[in-house]
This record gives structure tokens, sequence and C-alpha cells, in this order.
């Protein structure tokens, strides 16, 4: 009898001792593949909430893979807009009809390099407007203009490029986002 108790206590001990081991790896390997560690969706953010890591997204619960970002000025109206879709166009500062994108726009004004906070869903900041597009699998587009906060920074910007970082919300039901450094294209329009 005595040999049998100790033979389940050293089983015991060995499934014990291999379930914290493999809890470790998987939480180990749930680290390697997040590369914005411990960024969401928020309600309300800051500047500080804005990630130093490659730009992440997700789209209607979906995560996207960015094909095009760019950054359109407007001649006539004035307007700015930063696009970060999931298509990118025949040339770099083309329109795509049907991909998963999000927009950031500043009607009748530049966005230079600034800060700009919208800190959260409820408050007004004038002259932007944002607004995602997703594509259903019948390439459908539908453009969703929703509450949104918003913390970005322009970081560089030159004749060809505009560097920055961002953390974007919406208040959807799927809780869309993205966040983190970007490079985008510069267009003249």
């Amino acid at each position: 009898m005595r040999v049998y108790r100790i033979n389940f206590i050293k089983l015991l001990s060995l499934l014990l001792i291999m379930a914290f081991v493999s809890c470790n790896k998987k939480e180990e390997q749930i680290s390697q593949t997040n590369t914005i560690k411990d960024i969401s969706w928020k309600p309300e953010l800051k500047i500080a909430d804005i990630p130093d890591a490659p730009l992440k997204g997700f789209i209607n619960g979906k995560e996207m893979k960015f094909g095009y970002i760019n950054f359109e000025q407007w001649r006539g109206s004035g307007d700015n807009v930063l696009n970060f879709g999931d298509v990118k166009p025949v040339n770099n500062c083309g329109y795509v009809e049907s991909d998963n994108s999000f927009h950031i726009i500043r009607k009748g004004g530049d966005i230079n390099k600034v800060e700009l906070l919208k800190s959260t869903f409820e408050q007004n900041l004038d002259g932007y407007v944002s607004y995602f597009s997703s594509s259903s699998d019948s390439m459908k587009t539908s453009k969703t203009s929703i509450p949104w906060n918003c913390a970005l920074v322009i970081t560089g910007m030159d004749d060809k490029t505009v560097k920055g970082k961002i953390i974007m919300c919406f208040k959807d039901e799927k809780k869309s986002w993205l966040a983190g450094t970007f490079e985008a294209i510069r267009c003249y329009n």
C-alpha cells in the first residue's frame, strides 16, 4: 500500500511540474507574438498611450495587414487626410475602392508637426473627421462614421514622407482600433 502511495505522490508531483512548465511556455509564446504589448481599444486616450511599435490594427474584430499609408494634401479644399489601408493602390497616391482602411481628415487645414489629442469619444475636435471602411466578402464597402478618439504625433515631415505615431479607437460594436508608428507617402492632390 505504501508503494502505491509513494508512486501516486511522485506521479502527482510530476503532473504539477509539467503543468507549471507548459503554462510558462504558453505565456512566453503569447508575449513573443504580441508586437504591441498591452495596447488595445481604449475609451479614453493620452499622448503617452501611443506605442513605439509597428502599426497594428483591427477592423470589425479582424486584424489588419497594412498595404499602404499615405498623407494627402488637397490643393483646392485645403483638406489633409491620413489613410491607413490594407490594399495598395495602383499608384502611391491613388484611390482604393474596396479595402479595409482607417482615415483621419483635417477639413480645410494643415496637419503639421504637432500633437493631436481627442481623448474621449464625446469630445469635439473642430475641423477633424475620422471613419473606417470595411469591405465584406461580397466586396461591398461600408464606411462607418461613429464616435472616435485619437492621439496623434507627427514626428517628421518632408516633401516625400510623413512620419508619426498614432492610437485611434472607434466606439463600434467590435471595438475597431489602430496603434503604432507609421511612415506615410506624401501626396499632393
